[in-house]
């Protein structure tokens, strides 16, 4: 008799579970939209600072359901992003006051984005939040973990197609210096109209196939307000 109960229950428990299959079959995971980045780096910059940068930016992205790549390789990417690490190029576009970390080039369909090290470079000096050290290594960990936010949200210019900011979270324009520290919840966040105008923007793009214009950057107008941090 227990076996004969034991296999009734068996079937029991069974029968709801292989039911409920099909309904998971049929919802579908949110697409991933996927960004390949094409780095040009002419400001000097360490390869630990790199490895914080890239994990930094990564995770933030990742959050928002973009899948970030840093090797330039468009293959299967639904946008190619020029990056460029480059202090003079970003002073030659934030003419004004020249302390800004980046800025995004708009030319036509297509951007650009222009980041300094040197600008990262001097904040960390400060000595503030992640940088509140005197370790070589922390302080490079700090150094591309600000620019990881940095290039988080110039990336977030380019695909919102935007150059307005919001007052809190990733599109902030503002990072302080005496806040270097771990990121909070929501800090480095999308606001909700930001995530509708992003899976507005590529519901109805074809997958994989890169949006990159070609384009000549000489003079493109730049974003205004550019990412920057008070001296």
């Amino acid at each position: 008799m227990t076996p004969r109960v034991s296999a009734r229950l068996l079937i029991a428990v069974l029968l709801p579970l292989v039911a409920c299959r099909p309904a998971r079959a049929e919802t579908a995971p949110r697409p991933e939209i996927r960004v390949a980045l094409a780095p040009v780096i002419v400001d000097t910059m360490s390869g630990i600072a790199w490895r914080a940068m890239t994990g930094e930016c990564t995770g933030i992205w990742a959050r928002e359901g973009i899948a970030l790549t840093w090797s330039g390789a468009g293959d299967g990417a639904d946008v190619v992003l020029p990056l460029v690490f480059d202090h003079r190029e970003v002073k030659k576009h934030d003419p004004k006051t020249a302390d800004a970390f980046g800025v995004t080039v708009f030319a036509g369909r297509s951007q650009r984005i222009l980041v300094s090290t040197a600008r990262a470079r001097e904040v960390v000096a400060q000595r503030h939040g992640l940088a509140d050290s005197g370790d070589s290594t922390a302080l490079d960990i700090a150094m591309g973990t600000l620019l990881g936010r940095v290039v988080a949200h110039e990336i977030g210019h380019a695909l919102l197609l935007t150059k307005a900011h919001t007052a809190g979270g990733l599109m902030n324009p503002s990072v302080e210096a005496a806040d270097l520290r771990p990121a909070l919840d929501g800090q480095f966040a999308l606001s909700a109209p930001d995530r509708t105008r992003l899976a507005l923007r590529f519901s109805n793009i074809p997958r994989g196939e890169a949006i990159l214009a070609s384009v000549t950057w000489t003079d493109a107008p730049p974003a205004p307000s550019p990412l920057r941090a008070p001296r």
